[in-house]
């Protein structure tokens, strides 16, 4: 079978309980992970009813730090179901390969799995097998995947399979067979945070039936987690489950105060880099100061590290909301965070415009040029970096978005575009024209396009992957002439003989994962 659903399968991802899973490219061009369940089980009526509940109950679960449920079928007796890609490895290959990250790394980590179960029990849902081969670790930060899948499969329906999860993750009731509640998943999750910061599993190895019985008779390892995080853990694993903290609980503890599974999504983002400060701007690519007004605008035609946070100041700075970080010197330094009165260039040129709107970027672009402005920042790490901006089209028609790698002298410049008409796309951009690397793709229509980039070296080659709204919607790979470090920032460009305005509410910059 090379297709189903519309979805293309191009590789075999892995082989589960329920059936192979592959990398898959969707109707529109993007990739996505298609799980096509064993025949023997779409066969069996209970199973049928068991996939449309569950599935339906998955789809509306919030995305926050979460693999989202984007399709489902049922195609020639055979069901299927397609998962976001998320680009990036599961958690215990991650500690197996890199070891176990610690305090503030390990913070942000809780963080980011806290929101997805509170996004996931809000929508109704038990994950019922969270564990470490669970948790992706994408660009953007974790992803916890297969929500409710465990559901789908049951004693009934696999003969023998008496109990459903991996015990290593299990929760007490769990063991016992008892009705589960979100406290099942709240106690994996102290187990899947034990064990990343650890290595080791929470009740350690051997047989099945003696690690059941450890989990019901006795309480975890924890030596080797900090204080403050084996207390939280230690009430996240308690043996009853009344008292163990509610996912929302979780987040107050770890961030402090009450927070939005949004607000803890954008703390985790914002915090998601690789150790170690940024290095100097190239020799051969030189980063130039924002000249006047307008003076950027260029007519044209229409081993891996842990993605974690440099410390445990950072961290902080984040959770307060203050997450530009500035150098003794003055000059944003990564992660940065936009405040656009400081160095954005502000005024009117033969381009277009530029201004402040309550603490937003307006771009105003006229009919022949693309108006690009440049983030004042003091250098791009070699690894490469992510960029990501919430835009509006405010008025007229043409495209926007984000670039990296950008020379000032030149022009030159990698854009990953979105248009008003709902087509989205990578460029690559010299001596004033462009060259597309990706795309178009149609994307779903919004007011509001949240537009995140990566633009990563790899050897020889740039990496450039989009995502528009949470989802990816392209990759591609720069292998003649790639641009080496440069700079980042916004740009506009309409597609008619009047004006296009572009609103930008946001503009952050990390390094891109090693």
């Amino acid at each position: 079978m090379n297709v189903i659903g519309g979805y293309a399968l191009r590789r075999e991802l892995g082989r589960g309980g329920m059936g192979v899973v592959h990398l898959a490219t969707t109707p529109t061009g993007g990739l996505a992970v298609v799980k096509v369940i064993h025949p023997e089980l779409a066969r069996d009526p209970a199973f049928r009813r068991r996939f449309d509940r569950e599935v339906a109950a998955a789809r509306r679960v919030a995305r926050f730090c979460t693999a989202p449920v984007l399709d489902a079928g049922i195609e020639d007796g055979v069901a299927y179901l397609v998962t976001e890609y998320v680009k990036g490895p599961d958690l215990a290959q991650a500690v197996r390969e890199q070891g176990p990250p610690a305090g503030a790394n390990l913070e942000a980590l809780a963080v980011g799995i806290a929101t997805a179960l509170h996004a996931i029990h809000e929508a109704g849902v038990i994950h019922r097998d969270l564990k470490p081969s669970n948790v992706l670790l994408s660009p953007l930060g974790p992803r916890v995947i297969d929500f409710g899948i465990a559901q789908l499969v049951d004693s009934q329906t696999l003969p023998g399979q008496e109990i459903l999860g991996t015990p290593a993750f299990m929760a007490p009731e769990q063991v016992r067979g008892e009705p589960l509640t979100p406290a099942a998943d709240v106690y994996a999750w102290g187990g899947v945070i034990a064990f990343a910061g650890t290595g080791r599993l929470p009740f350690g190895g051997g047989s099945p039936p003696e690690v059941l019985y450890r989990i019901v008779n006795e309480g975890p390892n924890l030596a080797g987690l900090d204080e403050h995080m084996r207390a939280v853990v230690e009430r996240a694993m308690a043996k009853d489950p009344a008292k163990r903290p509610s996912a929302q609980r979780l987040l107050d503890e770890l961030i402090g105060g009450r927070s939005t599974p949004a607000m803890a999504t954008q703390v985790v983002e914002r915090t998601w880099a690789g150790t170690g400060a940024p290095p100097p701007p190239s020799p051969e690519r030189p980063i130039a100061p924002v000249g006047p007004a307008g003076s950027e605008a260029r007519p044209g035609k229409a081993r891996r590290r842990w993605p974690w946070v440099a410390g445990t100041a950072v961290l902080a700075a984040a959770l307060a909301g203050g997450l530009a970080a500035y150098t003794a010197l003055g000059t944003p330094a990564l992660p940065y965070h936009a405040d656009f009165a400081a160095s954005w260039a502000i005024g009117a040129s033969d381009g277009g415009r530029t201004e402040q709107e309550g603490g937003a970027y307006l771009l105003t672009a006229n009919p022949g040029w693309r108006l690009w402005k440049s983030a004042p920042l003091s250098g791009e790490p070699a690894e490469g970096i992510v960029v990501s901006s919430r835009a509006r089209l405010v008025r007229g028609s043409g495209e926007f978005g984000v670039w990296c790698r950008g020379d000032a002298g030149t022009g030159d410049r990698y854009e990953f575009a979105v248009t008003g008409s709902g087509e989205a796309s990578i460029g690559k951009r010299h001596a004033g024209r462009s060259t597309v690397l990706h795309g178009p793709v149609r994307v779903s229509r919004s007011a509001d396009y949240r537009v995140v980039a990566q633009c990563a070296q790899r050897g020889g080659k740039v990496t450039l992957s989009m995502w528009l709204n949470d989802a990816l919607v392209g990759e591609a790979a720069d292998t003649r002439d790639p641009y080496g470090p440069g700079g980042a920032g916004v740009y506009a460009a309409p597609d008619t003989a009047k004006p296009v305005q572009v609103r930008f509410a946001s503009f952050d910059v990390r390094p891109a994962k090693g």
